[in-house]
């Protein structure tokens, strides 16, 4: 049964109800504040672990996504870009129907089977590389460069590389009487051979009597997807009389 306390209890504190109790007040006020403060941050621990997954996973999915289709679009562009029929449609004068008739049996694959296998043998390990008179330049050298190995074979010097002899089935443009060749393995869909197109149009254009360039075939089919059929397209397109309007074609894309 509840009594009322005795005289005694109420002389021990003083006779002060809890409310009335400075260090009573000053406890429960302190053991409550620490555990709100506890509820808090469990609360903002939860709401960053939680919004931090959401996020990252979005993230990741999203960019997963983007480059899926960058991808995607990127060969379905390069696969039109690089389309040897494509390309020769757009060259005056060519059957297209011979042409793909050509490229479909594939005609001229030995073509440029022959080409590769002369250039190891000369030593090519990339493209373009090009021998002016037997002397290797390699990479898409700027005009600058090309013009002083031009200009020293001019002077007599001769390169000693192993390069097979210039034959009447060569791919041959610039001067009829030549005194300086420039022998170049290129790739179609190289874009360094693309860039080194640049010098090699402005030495044909300065030295009109003096220097001729041969293009033969060298594709890095590992690493270009398209090189090999851009390559016999070409070989297509010159049974019609039409290999440097491909090539140019092709290198001004």
């Amino acid at each position: 049964m509840e009594t009322q306390k005795s005289t005694s209890e109420s002389s021990s504190n003083g006779g002060k109800s809890f409310f009335q109790d400075p260090q009573k007040l000053t406890f429960a006020f302190g053991l409550s504040a620490g555990l709100a403060f506890m509820a808090i941050v469990a609360l903002v621990i939860v709401a960053v672990h939680d919004g931090g997954f959401t996020s990252s996973k979005k993230n990741t999915n999203t960019v997963a996504a983007d480059t899926t289709n960058t991808n995607t679009d990127t060969s379905a562009a390069d696969a039109t870009l690089y389309d040897p029929v494509r390309i020769a449609s757009t060259i005056n004068g060519i059957d297209m129907t011979k042409f793909q008739s050509c490229l479909t049996a594939g005609t001229y694959s030995s073509v440029i089977t022959n080409d590769t296998s002369s250039g190891t043998t000369a030593g090519v390990q990339g493209t373009p590389t090009t021998f002016v008179n037997g002397t290797e330049i390699s990479g898409a050298l700027p005009y600058a460069q090309l013009k002083t190995a031009i200009d020293a074979a001019l002077a007599g010097t001769k390169g000693t590389a192993n390069v097979p002899a210039v034959s009447k089935d060569d791919h041959v443009i610039g001067a009829t009487k030549p005194k300086v060749y420039m022998i170049e393995y290129s790739d179609f869909q190289c874009p360094y051979c693309k860039q080194f197109n640049a010098s090699v149009q402005q030495a044909l254009t300065a030295y009109p009597d003096t220097v001729a360039l041969i293009y033969r075939h060298f594709p890095l089919t590992s690493i270009h997807p398209y090189a090999q059929q851009l390559a016999e397209g070409s070989e297509c397109a010159s049974a019609q009389g039409k290999f440097w309007q491909y090539h140019d074609t092709v290198f001004a894309q």
